[in-house]
């Protein structure tokens, strides 16, 4: 019992200033070997891989699965709504969750739940089950985005340390074009159950990885509250609600169907009151002072915007089938698309500068606007490369944009003290969930509008992608008038602060902690390996290779 309680917990550890986590529930900051920064390298990767592709299997083979199951396109829509409605309101409560209990134990038991919820919907049919488990393996999903975040900051030296939180936010998203890629692959072997088989092994792989190599001690404290759960019940189920409304809405519409329209109307006075408890509370679960900033909301805009546009891919790609791409040019195009992807994470990681973070934002957007504008007038078969140059221009954009997004926000936070930090990472959670569900939703519902008024499939198509360049083109003027010019000043405030704690710490850097890995005991470490190989034989069976 004793060697279970060490392997959950962490050990304490003193650490310098310099190196003690910006925030409880973070990991600290020490240096580590070369051979230390690459095996968290390789576990950031799967880490981020997994819960990338946990889902994009799905969202991406909604068809397929559609026609094997049997279910209409409402309970197909309702597979992939429940993973992110589960995930939206996940981020509220489950940072102080890993605060109270701990980074290690809250990482282990959480990819133990990942991976029992994967090999359930490799075994079930039934569609409410699947649903179900669908939303379970969303809410758990949202731990491992951090896991994967602060493996790849460990993996970088301290002084890079911001290179690695880009590397990590934009390897999950580099799992959709991914899962297009593996898809055929799978569904050719064992249909849907293969989906979920690989999605199982990368999990237990995780498991494994992560059950072996510790992140460092975080702090830890007693933030929890009774009332924490009566406010996550009506701000977490108002966005969940929203987030389904959004994703179910063209399918069962808008305002034809009872339950999104109460949803719609009972959803503003459920946050309404959500926020004037949090704002009378000392420790709210999310510091509502600050995000009422017109900043932080201006920001928020930004990032949403951004989402709407990137949903031009899916139309795009439903343009790839309408112009008669057989499959192998399919994969063709998911391959160009991957490679793009990857492209811009690394571009985006070796280019982080904090003095011109806009630009980047508004470079990529502006791809975006100009591919889908190159897109919409790809109207015969022989326009098919256009369509793998404008989708690999869009998919770099995709990438690139998420880091300088990402790093424009915690710098603002930082200087506000962690409960700031903590809650920018809710709300970018949350925007960024929102805005992936939305844009399809209403792109396709302008779409569905085009045919209905009885424009050709081709015209509304056409129509749709256009407008989807509008809105890129209105939402770089947008972070061009709201961003470059309003942020320019305060990062100058900024890269005085940063200049001044580069200095502290360069003092300090000969004072480290001396914190080194543990040793892993050899009945865990037999345990571990034993996951392992389960999850390499999952990964197999998935591919057909076993």
């Amino acid at each position: 019992m004793r060697s279970l309680r060490a392997f959950f917990d962490d050990e304490a550890h003193d650490f310098p200033a310099h190196e003690r986590p910006a925030a409880v529930g973070s990991p600290a900051s020490p240096s580590h070997k070369a051979g230390t920064r690459l095996a968290h390298m390789v576990v950031g990767v799967l880490v981020g891989t997994t819960v990338g592709l946990g889902g994009a299997l799905v969202s991406a083979n909604l068809v397929q699965v559609r026609q094997v199951l049997g279910l209409s396109p409402t309970q197909a829509a309702w597979l992939s709504t429940s993973y992110v409605a589960a995930a939206v309101p996940a981020n509220l409560l489950l940072i102080k969750v890993r605060q109270q209990y701990g980074l290690r134990r809250f990482a282990l038991v959480a990819l133990g739940l990942y991976v029992a919820a994967a090999l359930a919907q490799a075994l079930v049919t039934d569609i409410a089950a699947m649903v179900l488990l669908r939303a379970i393996g969303g809410f758990v999903s949202v731990t491992l985005i951090p896991l994967c975040l602060f493996h790849t900051m460990q993996a970088f030296p301290t002084k890079w340390r911001l290179r690695g939180l880009v590397l990590g936010i934009g390897i999950t998203q580099c799992a959709v074009p991914l899962a297009r890629l593996l898809s055929p692959s799978l569904l050719g072997v064992d249909g849907w159950r293969s989906l979920f088989l690989l999605e199982a092994g990368l999990a237990l792989l995780s498991l494994a990885a992560v059950g072996v190599l510790r992140l460092p001690p975080a702090e830890r404290a007693r933030v929890l509250e009774p009332l924490d759960l009566f406010t996550f019940v009506l701000l977490g189920g108002a966005l969940a609600a929203i987030t389904a409304a959004l994703g179910l809405g063209r399918f069962e519409g808008w305002l034809h169907t009872q339950w999104i329209v109460v949803t719609l109307l009972a959803s503003p006075p459920a946050l309404l009151a959500a926020g004037v408890i949090e704002l009378r509370r000392a420790t709210p679960l999310i510091d509502l002072r600050w995000l009422t900033h017109g900043d932080v909301w201006r920001f928020a805009a930004a990032v949403f915007l951004i989402r709407l546009v990137l949903a031009e891919q899916e139309m795009a790609l439903d343009a790839v089938r309408w112009l008669g791409a057989r499959p192998n040019e399919f994969e063709s195009l998911a391959a160009v698309m991957l490679a793009s992807a990857v492209t811009g994470v690394l571009a985006s990681t070796m280019c982080v500068n904090l003095e011109k973070i806009a630009r980047p934002m508004m470079l990529a957007i502006g791809i975006v606007a100009i591919a889908a504008l190159v897109d919409s007038a790809a109207t015969e078969p022989r326009h098919l490369a256009r369509l793998y140059v404008s989708q690999a221009a869009i998919a770099v954009a995709g990438t690139f944009f998420l880091g300088p997004a990402l790093l424009l926000g915690i710098t603002s936070a930082l200087r506000h003290g962690s409960g700031a930090l903590i809650s920018f990472i809710v709300l970018f959670g949350v925007v960024n969930a929102l805005g992936a569900v939305a844009g399809p939703a209403l792109l396709g519902s302008y779409m569905d509008w085009r045919l209905a008024a009885g424009a050709a499939e081709q015209a509304a198509r056409a129509d749709t992608i256009r407008l989807a360049a509008v809105l890129g083109l209105a939402t770089t003027l947008y972070l061009a008038g709201l961003l470059l010019l309003r942020v320019r000043r305060r990062l100058a405030e900024l890269r005085a602060e940063v200049s001044a704690g580069a200095a502290s710490k360069e003092e300090a850097s000969t004072a480290g902690s001396g914190w080194t890995q543990p040793r892993v005991l050899p009945a865990i470490g037999a345990i571990m390996a034993a996951l392992a190989i389960c999850g390499v034989m999952l990964i197999l069976a998935a591919f057909g290779r076993v």
